[in-house]
């Protein structure tokens, strides 16, 4: 039994190969066809396809079988005639190798198939039948291709479309437009580019377009081509961006059709059906897929320079060490390999910072989650620890928290102290089916380095509730028990305990109070003092998770108020947002507990992603990483208190050589531009913004890369744009410019930035505005320029410090 047969056209590709000695335009001749691409491709892989199709009794024809048989394509199928020659196409390539075509096909071979020539019964008994629009232009081969895939649709057999437009062929845009419609109705998997669908729906938007065809036609899998960039896939409910693989191209011809074979022989191999492919799946077939695109646009002609298996994965996995390096931070926390996410557990005890996280070991996208482990003495070098804590019986293991249980208040410590964890567990409800979390203990008596799980777990459930979880916990001096800060979908919970294994409920907040456009998160609870006045305020942190309405995505929230022991007052109106951070990648930010008093900090670290686009971004084997641990704040700002925020004093233990100016004038004609070979930085910038209009600071790579820092006076506006930072083509809400509102106090404006290989940083007078961004440039930073709108900017000073990157021992990112 065959695995698929393409039927249609089948063709000499005369594709350019220099200029003579007269100075001529040389041809040589590669036999191509789009199906018949496919099918070698197949084949190449190991696939058992046939052609069906026809070719001329002439030389070209002869040459077309015979290549066909020399690459195992069965061509029983492809029958000779004498009423026309073999289709010839003349290939133009413009110098990035795209494409342009000029054919010999009026009439051609492969316009005379006929239904009569058709294998019926070998159809029928198929895994799937490939086909395009090209062998619809003309009858007789109009019939024969829509009889085929009339039976194969009959027979159940996988249908696969490539409309593969190519107007010269057609009589007119509109009986090409008719013919393609048709063949969308039988499809099962249609691979289109961005071109053919703006055709045929009539919209440039990828998402939308692609939508409106599965809606109207059912189609299981559309997969849009992208070129270099990769491709865009609708599966069902789920889609996404799967990136492309960079190479030389010289020739993009067949580049689509090794896509498809690829992806079909992935398809076929895999032997579940569409409806059954999970995301992580069918993104593994579609990077193996513009893998095989990839490689054949490096090489001349079409049909012969299908890649291997071989091929493919070396490619493949010299792309995915090339990304782990590229992007992997210098001086932000990042996982050994796959998934991380929500900072969980943060607590120091006896000389060490333990920092746990959300954790799948075995994908780089979110999946059951454990708790992943790293220590530090210093809160900037990390060492990995091993997994700490896994899904059991009760469920995966969500966020949680850490405490110092110093008094043996649980009673799980003889006569000692010692960690205990409260963490979220979660599962589904065996008789409802609905989600259902759990809060539960685990408890360690070495100092993190192993944990034990309580045995009377869980230790707080409310089954009403279906999002409940993320618990917060903290020792409360004044009533001298344990309070439990916990969210609950809308609102957030306060429970309070002597023991920390029996919770008793004593508060709610925030239904109706801040913002809700997304599920409420990861709660935090302090007290801190403002500024130097004698008195404290509670600090009441919220994220809140991703709302597709809304650009920002998840982030984070703060409240201001107090705290009675039993819930949290807020001080502000309940419509009064306070943001951490105006950036698009600062997330579940969460804060050390049991730092020493002598110490007087509170410090948190989020995590420095969205999820909006956190399971693509194009980072490679591992995925997710923490934001620089930052300290904490309280301070008056026009009658209102608010939160300040600057990285942790160890980080200057990081810088190497440092270079300063002062009093440097920017004009519109005369920039400031520093050459930097470095990508690990911070810059310290002061300006005088007063006779100037919006002044840019650009950080700019080696290609075409920039990241901008913008601050325009008049509109007090503080910004980040990463709009053309890199790779941003994974996610359509990537490429962005987003800030906040910022005064200069007396003209003068104060920037702190820090610059990793995935990350910048951007603090604002002090820590009072932040932004946090993921970047992902092609290739390092370069330079530093300053620039300015209109009038003049005066860079009171300006340094520019290299760092360290800091290298993770027992990880696969040590420097």
């Amino acid at each position: 039994m065959l695995d698929v047969i393409a039927i249609g056209e089948v063709l000499i590709d005369f594709t350019p190969a220099g200029r003579s000695a007269a100075g001529n335009e040389q041809y040589e001749c590669n036999p191509g066809g789009a199906p018949a691409n496919v099918a070698a491709a197949l084949s190449r892989l190991g696939a058992r396809s046939a052609l069906v199709s026809k070719v001329g009794a002439d030389q070209f024809g002869s040459l077309l079988h015979n290549t066909l048989l020399n690459n195992g394509v069965d061509v029983t199928g492809v029958s000779v005639t004498d009423e026309a020659s073999t289709t010839l196409a003349f290939v133009h390539l413009d110098e990035q190798g795209d494409r342009s075509f000029s054919f010999f096909r009026k009439p051609g071979a492969d316009t005379f198939l006929h239904a009569k020539d058709l294998p019926l019964e070998r159809i029928d008994s198929c895994k799937a039948l490939h086909y395009g629009s090209l062998s619809m232009t003309h009858e007789p081969a109009r019939t024969a291709t829509r009889t085929a895939v009339l039976k194969a649709k009959e027979a159940g057999v996988l249908l696969s479309f490539d409309p593969n437009i190519r107007f010269a062929l057609w009589e007119s845009t509109e009986e090409a437009r008719q013919h393609i419609l048709w063949g969308l109705n039988y499809a099962d998997i249609l691979k289109i580019s961005e071109e053919e669908l703006a055709f045929i729906t009539g919209t440039n938007d990828i998402v939308k377009g692609s939508l409106a065809l599965q809606q109207q036609y059912d189609i299981a899998l559309i997969v849009v081509t992208l070129a270099e960039k990769g491709c865009y896939y609708r599966l069902a409910d789920q889609d996404g961006y799967v990136p492309g693989f960079k190479v030389k191209a010289v020739d993009t011809t067949g580049a689509g059709d090794a896509f498809l074979g690829c992806l079909l022989y992935k398809i076929l191999d895999n032997g579940s059906s569409l409806q059954e492919l999970t995301t992580r799946r069918i993104t593994s077939m579609l990077s193996f897929a513009n893998a095989g695109g990839a490689l054949v646009t490096t090489r001349k002609g079409a049909l012969g320079s299908m890649p291997t298996t071989d091929e493919i994965n070396r490619l493949m996995e010299s792309a995915k060490r090339d990304n782990d390096d590229r992007f992997r931070p210098g001086f932000h926390f990042s996982p050994p390999d796959n998934w991380a996410n929500d900072p969980n557990g943060l607590v120091y005890y006896e000389g060490s910072y333990h920092l746990f996280y959300q954790y799948h070991p075995y994908s780089n996208k979110w999946g059951p989650m454990h708790w992943g482990h790293a220590v530090s003495q210093d809160l900037v070098h990390w060492e990995h620890a091993p997994v700490a804590l896994f899904p059991d019986e009760h469920g995966a293991i969500f966020s949680g928290c850490c405490v110092v249980d110093w008094n043996n208040s649980s009673g799980l410590f003889e006569d000692s102290h010692g960690l205990v964890a409260i963490f979220t567990h979660a599962d589904t409800h065996p008789e409802t089916g609905q989600p259902r979390q759990r809060q539960s203990l685990a408890y360690s008596s070495d100092k993190g380095q192993t944990w034990q799980k309580y045995d009377g777990n869980p230790v707080l459930s409310e089954d009403d509730l279906i999002d409940f979880r993320d618990p917060k916990v903290f020792w409360h001096q004044q009533s001298g028990r344990w309070i439990m800060a916990i969210v609950a979908g809308d609102h957030a919970r306060f429970y309070a305990s002597e023991n920390l294994r029996e919770w008793s409920l004593t508060g709610e907040f925030g239904k109706g109070e801040g913002s809700h456009d997304g599920v409420w998160e990861c709660p935090d609870l302090f007290q801190l003092p403002v500024d130097d006045t004698g008195r404290s305020k509670w600090v009441l942190i919220i994220s809140i998770g991703d709302n597709p309405d809304c650009p920002e995505g998840s982030r984070t929230q703060y409240f201001i108020g107090e705290f009675d022991g039993k819930t949290f007052i807020n001080d502000n109106p309940a419509d009064h947002i306070l943001w951490l951070d105006y950036g698009r990648d600062n997330y579940a930010g969460v804060t050390w507990s049991d730092l020493p008093e002598q110490d007087g900090r509170r410090v948190l670290i989020g995590w420095m992603s969205n999820w909006k686009y956190a399971n693509e971004t194009p980072t490679g084997s591992w995925r997710g990483a923490m934001t620089l641990p930052r300290a904490l704040s309280l301070t008056s700002k026009d009658g209102s208190v608010v939160l300040t925020q600057m990285p942790v004093r160890e980080i200057g233990q990081l810088r190497k050589d440092s270079l300063s100016w002062k009093e440097v004038t920017v004009t519109p004609e005369a920039p400031f531009i520093q050459q930097t070979n470095y990508n690990l930085l911070e810059i310290e910038a002061e300006l005088d913004v007063r006779s100037g209009d919006a002044v840019y600071i650009h950080l700019k790579s080696a290609g075409q890369d920039e990241i901008i820092i913008g601050y325009a006076p008049a509109d007090k506006w503080l910004f980040t744009d990463r709009s053309h930072s890199g790779v941003t083509d994974f996610h359509p809400a990537f490429a962005s410019r987003h800030g906040a509102s910022l005064a200069a106090v007396n003209g003068q404006l104060r920037l702190q930035i820090w610059l990793d290989r995935n990350a910048v940083e951007v603090y604002a007078d002090n820590g009072l505005v932040v932004l946090t961004d993921q970047i992902f440039p092609e290739a390092p930073i370069e330079s530093i320029g300053v620039s300015a709108k209109s009038g003049q900017v005066v860079l009171n000073s300006l340094q520019i410090h290299t760092l360290e990157s800091i290298g993770i021992p027992g990880g696969r990112n040590e420097a």
